[in-house]
């Protein structure tokens, strides 16, 4: 235990301190400052447009009342046009209340928009309005003749058979953190994988790898390195996630966030499918490390890295292709690949957020996972303690085939 020990320190930490490394944990923190940043600095500055009214009757204060984020101000037809040539309005609406209603608008370039939805609402209720008050309609009447038909909407989902309510706005982060969910796979898979499989290969191509063997078997150093670079993930998920705490303490009270968070159902984050898909992050994130590992194994040197890790690049952009089509539909296809290791890491976890599949199909997946897993590794280790210290330029497929070649005649033993 002690040397495997010496072994995950001396990934973890060699890596630790990489600046490649500290790059890759701070660059999505910086990107997202930045564009924080920027969009903190446009929500306090952004004014709100400024409309000139021209008509026969005092408009503005009408127009204001039914919409807040514009200001609208009285003015004459020549006031106007000079106003807006001096850029102290960003547009004239004139309005002709006789004979009949017209309404024309007319904005400066590069100027605060105003929502054409909104301003034919507005316009609209002032020609209800205007024509109520020809009718000599009451206001109780206006008001019964103005009111829409109220509509309830609710949003159920069924666990377990049951029919559960949820917010409206469920489906909506679910399919937001079905995918993070997997783009964080393929972007941990790919960054993770090629370091582990670069680990191995420096070793062999420096020929240390000859004198770690001679006091460290070879099944330590397969674990020890698969530990310390899953130590690494782990690290770097720590640092998001204390980052991403203190930055909400500070986000929730902004006002400008709680107009996009109001009404949004976070709770599925710290439930049972959210669990489980966080489960699937892991099992698969140790699914590919083995498979780096492997891959590591049978390179001679650094050159030839990348062809080792294709496999790692195969089935992540697999994983990531059946995610996307899982977000459109539920085919034959998508329920398949959502029980085959490696890509079900990434299908499951969107069937399961979304709702079509259920907690039962997901264990069941993640079961089938954690078995080829154990299996999977077994296999690995057996490759790699039979090729790690056999050099070849013929190729990967050319040295997979003489790694079984070895394992096999040493089973035969």
């Amino acid at each position: 235990m002690r040397k495997f020990w010496v072994v995950f320190s001396q990934v973890f930490f060699k890596n630790l301190k990489s600046g490649s490394w500290i790059f890759l944990v701070l660059s999505p923190l910086i990107v997202l400052l930045i564009g924080g940043g920027i969009f903190y600095y446009v929500a306090q500055t952004t004014e709100p447009a400024k409309v000139a009214v021209v008509s026969e009757q005092p408009l503005a204060p009408l127009l204001a009342q039914q919409d807040k984020e514009t200001k609208y101000k009285t003015y004459s037809a020549q006031a106007a046009q000079k106003a807006l040539a001096d850029e102290k309005v960003d547009g004239v609406l004139t309005v002709s209340l006789t004979p009949t209603f017209k309404a024309s608008y007319k904005n400066r370039e590069n100027s605060q928009t105003v929502s054409d939805t909104t301003l034919n609402q507005s316009l609209s209720r002032l020609k209800t309005q205007q024509a109520a008050a020809a009718l000599k309609l009451t206001p109780t009447q206006l008001s019964a003749l103005l009111t829409p038909a109220k509509v309830t909407t609710k949003t159920v989902a069924f666990v377990d058979g049951k029919q559960v309510a949820k917010s409206n706005s469920a489906g909506d982060i679910n399919r937001g953190f079905a995918f993070a969910v997997t783009f964080l796979m393929i972007m941990v898979t790919m960054t993770y994988g090629s370091m582990l499989a670069s680990e191995i290969a420096t070793e062999k191509g420096s020929r240390i790898m000859e004198i770690l063997l001679s006091s460290v078997s070879a099944t330590t150093q397969f674990f020890g390195k698969i530990a310390g670079v899953f130590a690494l993930l782990l690290v770097q998920i720590a640092v998001y996630a204390v980052t991403g705490a203190i930055a909400w303490q500070w986000a929730k009270n902004q006002s400008f966030i709680q107009q996009y968070l109001h009404g949004v159902d976070l709770s599925f984050l710290w439930n049972a499918p959210g669990l489980i898909t966080v489960a699937f992050f892991l099992i698969g994130t140790l699914l590919y490390a083995v498979l780096a590992a492997m891959a590591g194994s049978l390179v001679s040197n650094l050159e030839q890295v990348q062809q080792a890790v294709m496999p790692i690049s195969l089935f992540g952009m697999l994983g990531y292709f059946g995610a996307l089509i899982a977000q459109q539909n539920d085919a034959i296809v998508v329920k398949v690949a959502s029980y085959v290791p490696f890509i079900s890491a990434s299908v499951m976890p969107v069937r399961l957020t979304l709702g079509r599949a259920g907690a039962a199909e997901a264990l069941i997946s993640l079961a089938v996972s954690i078995i080829f897993l154990i299996a999977f590794t077994w296999l690995s280790v057996a490759i790699y303690r039979s090729n790690v210290l056999v050099y070849s330029d013929a190729g990967v497929l050319k040295s997979m085939r003489k790694s079984w070649q070895i394992w096999r005649s040493e089973q035969g033993k």
